[in-house]
């Protein structure tokens, strides 16, 4: 499309007045509980057909997904743990601080190990790849 075009189109009439991003018409700005019941309708269709096509998921997804997890869960341990330690005394203890550094030491070694594991099999893709084209 040529600069003339584009200059042709943005002078139009009916983009007279109008943003150049506000092509589509406006979203309302509050929401009414018929779209909340229609979202909650479409997330649970959604829902329903992921559990139903889950046997479609590849094994090594689905190891992968769960050392994600399990990340996850750990990180929800420590952030627990920390929120417990607090609310206790209002002030650590120095054996608390020592264990919650403990935890968050223990927490980013599994992050650092998971993401050297997914770093190396990215490469052993991507090298897999090279070597059959």
């Amino acid at each position: 499309m040529s600069i003339e075009a584009i200059a042709a189109q943005a002078a139009s009439p009916e983009m007279v007045g109008a943003k150049s991003f506000d092509i589509a018409p406006a979203m309302p700005q509050q929401v009414g509980p018929e779209a909340t019941a229609q979202f909650e309708n479409a997330m649970a269709a959604q829902q329903a057909q992921r559990v139903g096509g889950a046997s479609d998921v590849p094994p090594a997804v689905k190891d992968l997904l769960g050392t994600l997890d399990k990340v996850n869960t750990e990180a929800k341990s420590v952030s627990d743990y920390a929120r417990t330690a607090e609310t206790s005394g209002g002030e650590l203890t120095p054996g608390e601080i020592v264990n919650l550094t403990m935890r968050c030491q223990e927490f980013m070694f599994h992050c650092q190990l998971t993401s050297n594991i997914a770093n190396r099999s990215s490469d052993g893709v991507q090298q897999l790849f090279r070597q059959q084209s």
